[in-house]
């Protein structure tokens, strides 16, 4: 049986499947586009869950688009139902339920799952992990009988979680592995900053810090970490990655390691399948970005009309806003290249440079910059002229 001529199949209806069916529909009118996702929502703000944590809100808030988008794109939803098989040769796949979907083109952006590390205690009643809209129902309804809670990861995603619950009112410890705050973003002094700054914002930090035992009888009641420190909490949330849902390519050749191999096109091993987002694998590299995986989208949706632009990694950039201190990281951020440092007040920036050119940098406390920094460091621009002459940071953005 073969699949259904001019039918593009996506799976997955976060950010990069719906970017991909809106590119779709730009170079091709008249293909039959199809989204299906196992939630039963719209796509929506995943990265804007965290934040949510401390407010009563309504669906309609975080959806990306209405209805009426998907509508007007004559593009089909089919949600609420899970994909159990992919049949190449086929070129069908099998839903839970039964059905069966044909296809001519097929995108795999069925996106990644929370990491929960092997952890003893783990399993107990006040254990969450925040991935979607039902884990931020689940925690919220949690939430209403604690006072003091835990987030075990340091990152991006585990500071804004924790910013989210002290603005309930919960006293908030965030337990990081690392010896300092966002290791991929920060070098290790403007990581003792920012910890500093947090700390006086109310948050508890504990770093160098591996957790051992989720201790309790049925429910939480505390963190256990291997250096014998305990701490007391009603409930933990892990914040510790993502990990690619590949097992959706399991029994086909499709080629796969941390995540699903593609290429500058998206395209994957097996002919007419393609994969993008937090499933995707391109370089060696599964992101698990927001960005990128719209930015992945837009050249697969392109890709599988016959439109051929090639995907490049971009500089990771990456912003932390918490109670009105800011950090916007760019680039390769690493203590051991030249750097410049500014410190004035509440403002503190570096650069980072490396045969002359600028390859990272972090603002702290005034971003207006950020978009210059991001185009600069993307570019590589050369800085040296600008050293020597005894500019500080400011006036060298200034001058970018």
């Amino acid at each position: 049986m073969e699949g259904v001529k001019g039918a593009y199949l996506i799976i997955g209806n976060g950010v990069a499947g719906m970017t991909a069916a809106e590119e779709i529909r730009k170079c091709d009118k008249d293909a039959h586009v199809t989204i299906i996702g196992d939630e039963r929502v719209l796509t929506y703000y995943r990265v804007k869950l965290s934040h949510f944590i401390s407010k009563h809100f309504q669906i309609k808030e975080l959806l990306i688009h209405d209805e009426n988008w998907y509508r007007e794109r004559n593009i089909e939803l089919i949600l609420g139902e899970r994909v159990q098989s992919i049949h190449p040769n086929a070129q069908k796949v099998f839903l839970e339920s039964g059905k069966e979907v044909g296809y001519h083109k097929l995108l795999l952006a069925n996106g990644s799952s929370s990491f929960i590390p092997s952890v003893e205690g783990a399993k107990k009643d006040g254990v969450f992990a925040l991935r979607n809209l039902r884990d931020l129902e689940e925690i919220q309804a949690y939430l209403l009988d604690c006072k003091e809670v835990a987030v075990i990861g340091g990152g991006l995603l585990g500071l804004e979680a924790a910013w989210a619950l002290k603005e309930r009112g919960l006293r908030v410890n965030v337990v990081e592995f690392f010896p300092y705050l966002l290791p991929r973003q920060l070098d290790p002094e403007l990581a003792r900053y920012v910890k500093e700054q947090l700390e006086q914002k109310g948050l508890k930090i504990y770093l160098t810090a591996e957790t051992q035992e989720i201790i309790g009888t049925e429910k939480v009641e505390g963190i256990a970490l291997k250096d014998g420190r305990v701490i007391p909490t009603d409930m933990v949330l892990f914040s510790t990655g993502v990990k690619p849902n590949i097992s959706i390519a399991e029994s086909t050749d499709i080629d796969k390691n941390r995540g699903i191999k593609v290429n500058a096109f998206m395209e994957t091993s097996v002919e007419n399948i393609y994969a993008a987002g937090d499933v995707a694998e391109f370089g060696g590299m599964a992101m698990g970005l927001w960005s990128v995986a719209s930015d992945q989208g837009k050249v697969a949706g392109r890709s599988m009309v016959g439109v051929k632009d090639a995907y490049t990694l971009p500089q990771p950039a990456t912003l932390l806003s918490i109670g009105g201190f800011n950090v916007f990281s760019v680039g390769e951020v690493n203590g051991e290249k030249q750097g410049l440092t500014f410190r004035e007040g509440t403002v503190f920036h570096k650069l980072f440079i490396e045969e002359g050119k600028l390859i990272g940098g972090v603002l702290t406390g005034d971003i207006k910059k950020m978009a210059v920094l991001k185009k600069a460091v993307t570019q590589k621009t050369a800085v040296q002229g600008l050293l020597e002459v005894g500019l500080t940071i400011p006036e060298i953005l200034e001058k970018l």
